[in-house]
C-alpha cells in the first residue's frame, strides 16, 4: 500500500516537538521518530504518541449540518457574514502562520480583528508583550536557579527532559506551583508576598505559562518579580502555533480573551462567530454553559482541520486538509521558526475564494508567507531584553477558604481528548479529614451537580484539589467545592 511521509510538528503544546506522520493509502496516520529534531530530539510525550488518534476524525465541509463541497460551504459562509452583526474572529494558534495572516486578511474584510483568545495579552501594558515571548529551550539548561510556577510532567512533558539536564549541571530546581514535583530539590507554597524568599538573580529562570484562562494578575506578579530580580522569565504558551498567532496580532487593537467573547454572546452583544481551527467547547472549562451561550448566536461559522465538537452545530463548516499536510511556518514557545513539509494550501485557497465572495482580492499562500517574513522575522532572534516596563499593582483574587477544584490545562484538556487520569489529587490531609478508603472515590459537589471521582494522594496545598482531566461539576479554572466520601 502507498505511504506518504511528512515532516511536521506535534500539534499538543507550543514546544513543537518534530516528528513524522506517515499516511497510508486509506487516509490512515502512524507516528515516526524524527530524532535530528533540535526541540526534542525523537523523543514524544503521551499526547504525541496518541497523534493518530488525534487525527483520525478528518473535518467535512457541512452546510446548515449537510455534507457539501468546500467551495458550496464557503458561499455559504459569505451569506451570513454579508449580513451578519457584531461579529468575532477567532484564531487561537492551532494553525499556520499563513493560514492566520490570511484569516487576519478576512478580518479587514469585515471591518473586525482576529482575537487570539489569551487574555494577558489585552490586559497587560503593550510593554510587556515581549517579555511574555519565549527564551531558547536550551539556555534552560544553564541555568543556576530555575523556579516552575507549572507541572511540566502534566502540562509541558518534553520541558522535563531540559530541567533533567540543568538539574545535572547543577541547577538548584524550586516549584513554586501547586504540587510537588520530584525532579525538584524544594517544593514551595508561596504567596506573592513570599517571593523574595526564593533569592533570584539574574543567573536565574522563572517557567510559566500563559493560556486563554491565565489569572493578568498572577502574570503581572511574576513580571514583577523578573524585573526586581533581573531573573530571566519563560512563559510555555498552550497551541502550537500559539506564539505565532500573538506576535502577529501583538500591536492590533479591540482584542479579547475567549472568556470575554463568550460573555458577549451570552449578553447578545455578538451575534456571529467566525473560528479558525479554535473549538469554545474545547477550550472553555465549562462546555455546557459554553454551548448554551454558542446557541445565541445567529452564525457560527468554522474552517477547520478536524471533527470536533464544535463542527457539530456550526451553521456552516469549511473544511481543510489536517495539519501535518499543510504548507506552513509555525513559531513555538521559544520563538524559533518550525516548518511542515506538507504542500497543501486548501485552507488559504477557501478564505482567498471567501475574501472574493465578500467583494474583496483573492491571495495565495506565497503573499502570506511573505507578509510574515516582512513582519517576523527580524523579531525570531532571542536577544536579552532589558526590562522596559515598570512595576504593576494588582489585586490578587481571594478564595474564601473553601475547597477549590483547579484544572491543570494540558493538551489532553485543550483537545478534548481522553486520557488515563481519570482520577483527582489531594493531600493526605484531606484524605484523613474524610476518612477515605483506600481504593475508595471522592464526591464532589458544586452548583452544577455532583460527581465521583477516584482520588491519588499527593503533596498539594491544603483544600485544594487538581485534575488534569474536564470534569462536568467545574463551573471555571478554579471551582468551589464541597467534598465528601464515599
Amino acid at each position: 500500500m502507498k505511504e506518504t511521509i511528512y515532516q511536521t510538528v506535534c500539534p499538543g503544546c507550543g514546544i513543537g516537538c518534530g516528528l513524522y506522520i506517515r499516511e497510508n493509502g486509506n487516509g490512515s496516520v502512524s507516528i515516526d521518530f524524527l530524532k535530528s529534531s533540535p526541540v526534542n530530539l525523537g523523543k514524544l510525550c503521551r499526547f504525541g504518541m496518541k497523534l493518530p488518534y488525534y487525527y483520525s476524525r478528518p473535518a467535512s465541509s457541512k452546510t446548515e449540518g449537510v455534507v457539501s463541497g468546500a467551495e458550496e460551504a464557503v458561499k455559504a459562509a459569505a451569506s451570513r457574514l454579508k449580513n451578519a452583526g457584531k461579529i468575532a474572529m477567532l484564531s487561537a494558534g492551532n494553525t499556520t502562520c499563513e493560514e492566520h495572516i490570511a484569516f487576519t486578511r478576512l478580518a479587514e474584510t469585515l471591518g473586525t480583528v482576529v482575537h487570539t483568545g489569551i487574555p494577558v495579552y489585552q490586559e497587560l501594558p503593550s510593554e510587556c508583550h515581549p517579555h511574555l515571548e519565549g527564551m531558547p529551550l536550551a539556555e534552560i539548561e544553564n541555568a543556576e536557579k530555575i523556579v516552575l510556577f507549572i507541572d511540566p510532567y502534566v502540562q509541558y512533558p518534553l520541558l522535563v527532559r531540559r530541567l533533567l539536564v540543568a538539574r545535572r549541571n547543577g541547577a538548584h530546581i524550586i516549584s513554586a506551583g501547586t504540587k510537588e514535583l520530584h525532579l525538584a530539590h524544594e517544593n514551595r507554597d508561596l504567596s506573592p508576598e513570599q517571593y523574595a524568599e526564593l533569592e533570584l538573580d539574574s543567573n536565574s529562570v522563572i517557567i510559566a505559562d500563559v493560556h486563554p484562562h491565565t489569572e493578568s494578575c498572577h502574570t503581572k506578579q511574576l513580571l514583577n518579580l523578573a524585573l526586581e530580580t533581573g531573573a530571566r522569565i519563560h512563559f510555555m504558551k498552550p497551541f502550537i502555533n500559539s506564539e505565532g498567532a500573538n506576535r502577529l496580532a501583538r500591536d492590533k487593537a479591540g482584542m479579547m480573551g475567549i472568556s470575554h467573547i463568550m460573555d458577549e454572546i451570552e449578553k447578545g452583544d455578538i451575534k456571529t462567530l467566525f473560528l479558525l481551527d479554535s473549538d469554545p467547547l474545547e477550550m472553555m472549562p465549562d462546555s455546557d454553559r459554553t454551548a448554551n451561550a454558542l446557541n445565541k448566536l445567529d452564525n457560527l461559522i468554522v474552517i477547520s482541520s478536524r471533527d470536533s465538537p464544535i463542527t457539530e452545530i456550526a451553521n456552516v463548516v469549511i473544511a481543510t486538509e489536517p495539519l501535518y499536510r499543510k504548507r506552513g511556518t509555525f513559531i513555538n514557545a521559544e520563538g524559533k521558526l518550525r516548518e511542515n513539509s506538507g504542500q497543501e494550501v486548501a485552507g488559504i485557497d477557501a478564505m482567498s475564494l471567501l475574501s472574493r465572495e465578500l467583494g474583496s482580492e483573492g491571495f495565495e499562500y506565497r503573499q502570506m508567507h511573505g507578509y510574515l517574513h516582512e513582519r517576523m522575522i527580524e523579531t525570531l532572534a532571542n536577544e536579552n531584553r532589558k526590562p522596559e516596563y515598570g512595576i504593576m499593582q494588582c489585586a490578587p483574587v481571594q478564595h474564601n477558604g473553601a475547597c477549590i477544584l483547579k484544572y491543570l490545562f494540558n493538551p489532553f484538556m485543550w483537545a478534548n481528548q481522553p486520557d488515563d487520569n481519570d482520577f483527582v489529587l489531594l493531600n493526605m490531609n484531606m484524605v484523613r479529614s474524610l476518612k477515605l478508603r483506600k481504593g475508595g472515590m471522592v464526591r464532589l459537589d458544586s452548583e452544577k451537580g455532583s460527581m465521583k471521582m477516584r482520588y491519588r494522594v499527593e503533596r498539594v496545598p491544603d483544600g485544594m484539589i487538581l485534575t488534569a482531566r474536564k470534569l462536568q461539576v467545574a463551573t471555571g479554572t478554579n471551582t468551589t467545592v464541597k467534598v465528601e466520601g464515599c
